[in-house]
């Protein structure tokens, strides 16, 4: 994909191109991506019904997942890494911490899905991707759909019900469904944060004078994080992402490949590199951090052991 994205560029328009970039509109498109994770981790913050935790907590949680997520071919250890934090050395309980991870992602693919098909209402041919966006919309609410009826089934099947994680999970499925206004303002708040990421790529196609409106941004920048984080790729999706952003620029604006590369690199700087430095800076401090939690944990349990007998007796 990489190779498909740099076949048959004009290296003096590129770099012309590039030299359009100032810092300042730049740092703009930053402090926009950094508005749209704390309004990610807000947007997780607001499913916490019983259980205490800051936003800048989750901020902090998120980010890190974000930056593991970004170094691995296969994105799925943002998860276990969030999981693990949260449970060990934030003590919040896994039922709690697996519901609240699970709703994230899924308002995340039904914003994005829901932005995504309305987006496709700017492009004139849109061809069989029109019906993708739309098939995928309605995976999405069916998603939806799924929680609120294993919320309401208290697990679902009696074996699974048997499992203490998924009977946990399903509970805290169902307290937040008892707040529905909890879970509308979260589902706003995940339309907003991805309109935020669509305004920091509009920001920098303004400075570098390419003709992308808001909601066309808002697609191009949709589109190219679906496809760069759903398929398999070298680390933080170099080649994929550019392959993704240089495809949907030209083939949906008629916007020229060697205009369209350049973008997808300052794209690709912006929206991955600042959680890889995140997750590089924290994720060592979380760990000590973790490792005390664990230690402690494991005296508790011994102690609790030792006490056992002396009451017996």
């Amino acid at each position: 994909m990489g190779w498909v994205a740099i076949r048959g560029l004009h290296w003096d328009q590129v770099l012309e191109a590039s030299g359009e970039l100032h810092v300042l509109w730049v740092l703009a498109a930053l402090g926009v991506f950094i508005i749209s994770n704390l309004c990610r981790a807000y947007r997780w913050r607001v499913l916490y019904v019983n259980e205490r935790i800051t936003t800048l907590r989750l901020f902090v949680i998120e980010n890190i997942g974000l930056g593991v997520n970004s170094i691995l071919p296969v994105r799925v250890a943002s998860e276990a890494v969030q999981f693990t934090l949260l449970t060990v050395r934030d003590r919040i309980s896994g039922g709690t911490a697996l519901a609240t991870l699970g709703m994230t992602r899924i308002m995340d693919i039904w914003a994005s899905t829901l932005l995504l098909a309305l987006g496709f209402l700017f492009v004139q041919d849109k061809g069989d991707l029109g019906r993708y966006a739309a098939a995928a919309l309605a995976f999405s609410m069916a998603l939806l759909v799924l929680v609120m009826v294993l919320a309401r089934s208290g697990g679902g099947p009696a074996f699974l019900r048997r499992v203490k994680i998924i009977t946990a999970f399903a509970h805290s499925l169902a307290e937040m469904e008892r707040h529905k206004m909890r879970l509308l303002a979260s589902m706003l708040v995940s339309l907003g944060l991805w309109v935020c990421l669509g305004a920091c790529g509009w920001i920098v196609a303004t400075d570098m004078e390419i003709e992308l409106t808001l909601p066309q941004a808002v697609l191009v920048v949709l589109f190219t994080i679906f496809v760069a984080t759903s398929l398999p790729s070298l680390p933080g999706g170099i080649g994929t992402f550019e392959f993704a952003m240089t495809f949907a620029m030209e083939q949906f604006f008629g916007i020229d490949k060697s205009t369209a590369f350049p973008y997808a690199l300052v794209m690709h700087a912006l929206l991955f590199l600042p959680p890889m430095v995140f997750a590089g800076i924290l994720l060592p401090r979380e760990g000590i951090s973790l490792f005390s939690a664990l230690r402690s944990n494991g005296q508790e349990d011994s102690g609790e052991a030792k006490e056992q007998p002396a009451m017996g007796n």
